[in-house]
């Protein structure tokens, strides 16, 4: 990352921060075709998310230079990456539940795992033709418009020309104040919107701040600690998630079952064996076995919230980010410059 944004032109310094999130995505692309680098489609996704987010919290600076087109374009390239990463994501949580699960109840297990193993290929694919088609193409746009831009310079010598220390201050003091609306909001383990918007929002601080530690005193737990709460909510998101993907997997195991029976049961000769083998395998149970296990995951993670960040608990905290904005245009000062 350039050093001494900060006291830039909030023009110039949201600029070079978004070519640097496209730099990381950039760099992270070829590697998506070696199977062997798991870590090449998080790098990729954690690259055009923070380009993203970088975009919307500067838009004031940066909206002449990204049209709705390609912002539209970024956006849809950005969305083919979710699927086969959250599919995948629910694979690994499920496939640790084994141990835990009767042999009964594994059967069922298998089933899921099958069905997602299935869902996650399929939308590699997709993803895979999308990066292909447009990622070179939207990396070219987004570099000739972010590279140039327009400013126009007052020469009263009584105007001071703002930094990107201030205009981020200000960004942050909205975005404070968003987080903490949503977790006010969240009342109980059910909030899933609430609590899925504060992790959007807790996301959207940490990636505001995380470019600007090297230059804000007192940045860097704090960046931590927004890291763990996105952690947190993260994973209470995929709980939610994953417990709606098993409800509905609960009734197309069933579904499966009963068309079974019928088709064996209308059979010229009903084998009575092959029928009770099948009444008897039930998948949905092993289903229903793993959704009792998110839910106590589920649970557990909402009671660490409630005890750490909801209820006024993180008050006092998030005022302490929102000092971080003073710190930030004070570093940028040019007395603190002189000072060092």
């Amino acid at each position: 990352m350039t050093n001494g944004l900060l006291s830039r032109s909030p023009e110039e310094g949201a600029r070079l921060l978004a070519l640097s999130f496209l730099d990381q995505a950039a760099e992270a692309r070829p590697r998506l075709a070696d199977a062997g680098d798991v870590e090449a489609l998080h790098d990729f996704r954690v690259g055009l998310r923070r380009l993203r987010s970088c975009l919307r919290a500067y838009d004031a600076q940066l909206k002449d230079s990204i049209p709705k087109k390609l912002a539209k374009r970024l956006k849809r390239l950005a969305g083919s990456t979710g699927p086969g990463r959250d599919t995948e994501v629910q694979i690994e949580w499920l496939r640790a539940r084994s141990p835990h699960l009767s042999s009964h109840h594994r059967a069922g297990l298998a089933w899921l795992l099958a069905r997602l193993e299935e869902r996650k290929r399929e939308a590699y694919g997709d993803m895979e033709d999308e990066v292909a088609d447009e990622f070179a193409k939207v990396e070219e746009d987004l570099r000739s418009r972010l590279s140039v831009y327009r400013v126009e310079i007052h020469l009263d010598p009584k105007e001071d020309r703002p930094t990107l220390a201030e205009v981020t201050a200000r960004i942050l003091h909205k975005q404070v104040a968003e987080l903490e609306q949503h977790l006010a909001r969240i009342e109980d383990a059910d909030d899933e919107t609430e609590a899925h918007q504060a992790r959007i929002s807790a996301k959207r601080i940490r990636y505001l701040l995380e470019p600007l530690v090297d230059e804000t005193p007192g940045a860097g737990p704090i960046v931590k600690r927004f890291k763990g709460l996105q952690d947190l909510l993260g994973e209470l998101h995929d709980a939610h998630v994953l417990e709606a993907e098993l409800a509905e997997a609960v009734e197309e195991a069933a579904a499966q079952r009963s068309r079974k029976v019928l088709e064996l049961s209308l059979a010229a000769a009903p084998d009575d064996k092959l029928l009770r083998a099948e009444r008897r395998r039930a998948h949905e149970a092993g289903v229903i076995a793993l959704a009792r296990l998110n839910r106590a995951r589920r649970d557990r993670l909402f009671e660490t919230l409630d005890d750490e960040w909801l209820n006024g608990k993180a008050s006092d905290f998030l005022r302490e980010v929102e000092g971080l904005g003073e710190r930030m245009i004070a570093a940028a000062s040019p007395s603190s410059e002189s000072a060092q």
